[in-house]
């Protein structure tokens, strides 16, 4: 049985990743013990669907088409910086992200949790966080400086238009993973 490591997800324009990968190299040098998520493959996800057999994935791909209909393209600014699961020991570093209008984000991970959990996928437990993985800590290590740095240079916020939202499918290598996409969904 042939199966699709997948996830839905909201691309970033170039000059937004442009813009992330300048501020991980100043960010770089207040770190010893953290590994760098590659801006190229970043992305807003917003349903991980794991391994699953090729032909539920050929179901998620027919089901997200209602999406199309069903939602209005709105705007999403990525701002402030942050740690998961907080400043004193984190294991995840990010940049928040929220939209425009407010809830359209939200509504539209709501939308795909109960669309998809139709489909036999288990809804999510935790709160819908929308954010950006900018790093994740290997080892525990005191990032006072760090904090400073970005109280003093915060990440200037950037809005971008999101038009459409991507059924992607991930190839996990040495390197770190590689994405593809498999269908795109423009927001009417």
């Amino acid at each position: 049985m042939e199966t699709i490591r997948s996830f839905v997800a909201i691309e970033l324009p170039a000059e937004l990743k442009d813009r992330i990968r300048s501020y991980q190299q100043e960010l770089k040098s207040f770190t010893r013990h953290v590994r760098w998520v590659n801006p190229d493959s970043l992305h807003i996800t917003l349903k991980f669907l794991g391994e699953r057999d090729k032909e539920l994935i050929e179901r998620v791909r027919q089901n997200l088409l209602t999406v199309q209909d069903g939602f209005a393209p709105f705007k999403a600014t990525v701002n402030r910086f942050g740690a998961f699961p907080g400043k004193r020991n984190p294991r995840v570093f990010w940049l928040g992200v929220k939209s425009d209008p407010l809830e359209s984000m939200i509504e539209l991970f709501h939308f795909l949790e109960n669309n998809l959990h139709g489909l036999g996928f288990q809804k999510e437990t935790r709160r819908f966080a929308p954010h950006l993985t900018l790093a994740r800590v290997k080892r525990p290590e005191r990032f006072d400086d760090l904090w400073d740095f970005v109280q003093r240079n915060a990440f200037e916020p950037f809005t971008f238009n999101v038009n459409e939202i991507v059924l992607m499918q991930s190839f996990l290598k040495p390197q770190g993973a590689v994405y593809k996409p498999i269908e795109k969904y423009r927001l009417t």
